[in-house]
């Protein structure tokens, strides 16, 4: 029997310790964290908030380190530049990179695609979660720590599943769609993209 992401997953979502992990989405801190939404704002606004919140969750360097968006690495997929792209981490493990990529219409952004590698590595699946909240914060401000829990658990991130395929899930709130997927290759998960998406009403 193939048990592949079970322990991924349990990983990711039961009891992740990491300092900058504890504080966005348990707001263990005394100091109050101002989180300023992205989507809908230029890209340049979006990667300052971005970088902010890391800032403000996180006092260690290495982390804020890791986790911020430099400006200048940040590149467009194609010619017709309306996707930026960036990895994290490119130094450090090419086989583990995170990838964000930055979907632009009109000049402001529109969607995130975001990409976690598969690994069962205890620190690969502290980021991933950290990374994930950091993605629910920047679609939303409105949601407290519990909102964004919610978020993760209504898209499938805590579900119990006997195979790749029955990960992932979708839910739209305030606005904002999350979706997540599995990328599997020959039966096995290789990683997971987490999608936040602005649904603009046109009533």
């Amino acid at each position: 029997m193939k048990k592949v992401i079970f322990l991924f997953l349990v990983l990711i979502f039961a009891n992740c310790s990491s300092e900058p992990s504890n504080e966005l989405s348990n707001e263990s801190t005394n100091e109050e964290i101002i989180i300023v939404s992205g989507l809908g704002k230029t890209s340049s606004e979006y990667v300052a908030s971005w970088n902010k919140l890391v800032s403000d969750i996180s006092s260690d360097e290495d982390t804020v380190l890791y986790f911020s968006i430099n400006p200048d690495k940040v590149r467009w997929t194609s010619t017709e530049q309306n996707t930026l792209f960036y990895q994290f981490g490119d130094i450090e493990n090419t086989n583990s990179s995170f990838v964000i990529n930055i979907a632009i219409r009109d000049e402001i952004v529109d969607s995130v695609e975001f990409f976690s590698p598969a690994s069962t590595d205890d620190v690969t699946s502290q980021r991933t979660k950290l990374f994930f909240l950091i993605l629910v914060a920047m679609a939303d401000e409105t949601l407290d720590k519990d909102g964004r829990e919610s978020v993760l658990s209504k898209v499938g991130l805590y579900d119990e599943v006997n195979s790749p395929e029955q990960i992932g899930g979708s839910v739209t709130l305030n606005n904002i769609q999350y979706v997540v997927e599995p990328l599997i290759d020959k039966g096995f998960l290789i990683g997971i993209n987490f999608y936040t998406t602005r649904v603009l009403d046109n009533s």
